[in-house]
């Protein structure tokens, strides 16, 4: 019994890293509610976009851009909660920009919570994470065209990697596909992510390494300068879903010219 008692803590303490360190590599993703499509859907995708040329070449982001986005859980561990995030261009400086985030009501749209201020690297567009990491959330390497490949990973949490929770992907640029958002409909480029997670935990005094399978995928919009759709696949280490999130952009301003 105390055996099993101590594999549940250990599971217990695996989750809830996961679950904060999915939320950071999502860059803090919001939750909306229940009704949009979920995780896994993939529609077909094209070579050539009748919007955009290819290559995409990084963002020209501009102060005041303004992106709101909703996100809601699927899978057995999925939360109720509605909440929404509110992103504005503060400032643009060579590769970085500096970009105020603020949680808002889901009904009145009013700020809920203290703004925090947020670092974006550009060229792989990595949202720098509010906590303790090491190495970039490569989440789209400009420039973008189809079948373009790259693998990065990273660290969350713990003072050192050897006590942090590990993620290596390997990314690729699918193709183009239109969709619809609560937004509207974009002509987007689809880039998946797949790899793998890994953490120590402890059991029975003893550390124990565990690992699953995830998958990360960007709907990238040049029309809107970031992605208006992002799904987040988490399995457990013997492949079940432990969590899903699709978050979906819901306003978006184009800032000043």
């Amino acid at each position: 019994m105390a055996k099993a008692a101590s594999k549940r803590r250990g599971a217990a303490r695996l989750r809830a890293a996961l679950a904060v360190g999915c939320a950071l590599a999502l860059s803090a993703c919001a939750q909306f509610p229940p009704g949009s499509s979920t995780v896994g859907a993939r529609g077909p995708v094209a070579e050539r976009a009748a919007g955009f040329a290819l290559p995409l070449a990084r963002p020209e982001l501009r102060v005041g851009q303004r992106w709101v986005w909703s996100a809601h859980e699927v899978g057995a561990n999925a939360s109720d909660d509605t909440t929404v995030i509110e992103r504005v261009v503060t400032e643009v400086s060579g590769d970085r920009a500096l970009l105020r985030q603020v949680a808002l009501h889901p009904v009145t749209r009013r700020p809920s919570g203290a703004a925090q201020m947020r670092v974006v690297k550009r060229s792989v567009w990595h949202l720098e994470p509010n906590t303790r990491s090491s190495g970039d959330i490569e989440a789209l390497v400009f420039p973008l065209t189809v079948g373009k490949t790259w693998s990065y990973e990273y660290w969350l949490g713990g003072r050192e990697r050897t006590g942090a929770t590990a993620y290596r992907y390997r990314a690729r640029v699918d193709g183009v596909e239109t969709i619809d958002t609560p937004a509207g409909r974009f002509e987007t480029l689809r880039v998946t992510h797949e790899g793998r997670w890994s953490r120590p935990v402890m059991e029975q005094g003893r550390p124990v390494q565990r690992s699953g399978d995830v998958r990360t995928t960007y709907w990238y919009a040049p029309a809107v300068g970031i992605w208006v759709r992002l799904e987040l696949d988490l399995r457990t280490p013997d492949g079940a879903r432990d969590l899903g999130i699709v978050q979906e952009l819901v306003e978006y301003d184009s800032g000043k010219s």
